[in-house]
């Protein structure tokens, strides 16, 4: 193109950048774009699960809880098992002053097989006698014991609360001592606190009635063998009915687990005052739980002497029991102490 002579001359500049700054940009692009896909990736992984794999893995955690749950219930009654084998491992040699004493007492009041039963067991030094300690007998009320284990079992692992209230039924009244039916109405809540120190301090029928529905009676028979290691018979799932070596497991369970059943002891120590095995002994602290139905008497329980010393006596059919389980306690309390 021609440019006339008065056109100014406008010089072109081109400016080269140096190859080094021109790979700096480049490498910084690089940069960017490597940090922008890190966060894309970042986010993906972060983003919530969709609801199938939710629900997987909530029931995946729940399988968990419950295998562990399984292990720990499974594990708890091995040691329970394993308290009572232990305790009943323990006994080991006859005290044969209580076996003398004994069988001085049953020649003098013609007690025999068919009408009595008897065990002592001394948990400091092994010693014990048991005579006839496999015959059946109705329990009468010192079953009420095993079912207060039961309640105070579901205390300790959070089940129950002590102040939870159980309704009161019109079939769950029964005469007797106590206090239940007299300030309860049937259809109220009745406390759980309330029901245990009214069965075992003052034998309330009705307070025992009410615990044991409220489990169901196959339940609750099943749940009080678990307190020992004997073999029962079918019967005993459905009749109120035990052996002295039931009891003797019973006293010993409770024992071995006293800072569970403190309470409960302490209860038992309430328990009629100056009667049955208290009667002659005031020296020493005694938790006990007495039994009467019908021609069947029945005690047996924890004397706090200098040994510790598990006492049962059963009887059917024998006259002035109550005296006469007060005057075996006597005795042996003098033999041993």
């Amino acid at each position: 193109m021609r440019r006339g002579k008065h056109a100014k001359t406008r010089a072109i500049k081109i400016q080269f950048m140096p190859y080094s700054k021109r790979k700096k940009k480049v490498h910084y692009k690089n940069i960017v774009f490597l940090l922008a896909v890190i966060i894309i990736i970042i986010a993906c992984i972060k983003m919530p699960k969709n609801n199938e794999e939710q629900t997987q893995e909530a029931k995946r955690q729940e399988e968990i809880a419950q295998n562990k749950d399984n292990q720990n219930n499974a594990e708890e009654e091995t040691a329970e098992n394993q308290t009572i084998e232990t305790a009943n491992e323990q006994v080991q040699t006859i005290d044969n002053n209580v076996a003398s004493l004994i069988e001085q007492i049953r020649t003098t009041n013609n007690l025999n097989e068919n009408n009595f039963a008897f065990f002592f067991l001394n948990l400091d030094n092994n010693q014990y006698y048991y005579y006839n300690e496999n015959k059946y007998f109705k329990a009468a009320s010192t079953i009420k014991v095993p079912v207060a284990m039961i309640y105070y079992d579901k205390i300790a692992n959070g089940e129950l609360k002590k102040e939870d209230k159980l309704t009161y039924h019109q079939d769950d009244y029964e005469e007797g001592n106590g206090s239940t039916s007299a300030r309860y109405n049937v259809g109220d809540g009745v406390p759980i606190s309330f029901l245990l120190e009214q069965s075992i301090v003052n034998s309330d029928n009705t307070s025992n009635n009410i615990l044991i529905n409220n489990l169901g009676y196959e339940e609750y028979r099943k749940q009080i063998a678990k307190y020992s290691q004997e073999n029962l018979i079918e019967q005993f799932y459905d009749e109120n009915i035990e052996t002295p070596a039931y009891c003797l497991d019973v006293l010993q369970y409770l024992e071995q687990n006293s800072n569970k059943y403190a309470e409960l002891i302490e209860l038992m120590k309430k328990s009629s005052e100056g009667l049955y095995l208290k009667q002659n002994i005031s020296q020493y602290e005694i938790a006990h739980k007495y039994g009467s139905y019908e021609n069947y008497v029945h005690d047996y329980g924890i004397i706090y002497g200098k040994n510790t010393y598990l006492v049962g006596v059963f009887t059917q059919g024998v006259s002035e029991a109550d005296q006469l389980i007060a005057k075996i306690a006597e005795e042996i309390i003098k033999e041993v102490e």
